[in-house]
């Protein structure tokens, strides 16, 4: 049995709507992905914070008199009164969780400068970290990079997507 004409064309119909649903399903997670990386970025001067912040934690804490802290007494639920602990556990169970956050930290870290890696020999990587980790206006990136804002739009688009597939896979893609 033949496909008649009109079955044809509402096959090849399906299709070409069935494609452009998913280019533009493509484009809409692209886009994620580009904002993602943009958010990891302005993030990762604080990330650097945290882990020294939280070094310094962890130095100060074989100073701290914990037997005092309201914020460590754990209560056991079945006998109404307060474990016995010393202050040796305290101090180990502080730097455990201080551990913790900065090996999460530092996961972080390390993706993102992995990434910036993969883009530094571009003529105008130097516009990722000035305008995420340095602040800077667009003037100024305008001055030092000698070119004006839609080629800073455009190689920061650039890097930013290409940095994404770093990042993501082919999924940024």
């Amino acid at each position: 049995m033949a496909l008649q004409e009109k079955d044809l064309q509402q096959i090849l119909q399906t299709i070409r709507k069935t494609a452009q649903d998913l280019i533009s399903e493509g484009k809409t997670q692209s886009k994620g992905y580009y904002k993602a990386t943009e958010r990891r970025l302005r993030a990762y001067p604080e990330l650097k914070a945290n882990i020294a912040r939280y070094e310094a934690d962890i130095k100060d804490i074989a100073h701290e008199d914990m037997g005092k802290s309201a914020d460590i007494v754990i209560f056991q639920s079945h006998s109404g009164k307060t474990p016995e602990r010393d202050l040796e556990e305290l101090r180990q169970e502080k730097i455990f969780k201080l551990t913790e956050c900065i090996y999460r930290d530092s996961q972080e870290v390390r993706e993102i400068e992995r990434a910036l890696e993969r883009i530094k020999g571009q003529e105008y990587y130097r516009i990722i970290p000035m305008i995420y980790f340095e602040g800077r206006s667009q003037k100024e990136i305008e001055k030092e990079m000698h070119c004006d804002r839609t080629t800073i739009w455009r190689n920061r688009k650039v890097l930013i997507e290409k940095m994404s597939i770093v990042l993501y896979g082919a999924d940024a893609i």
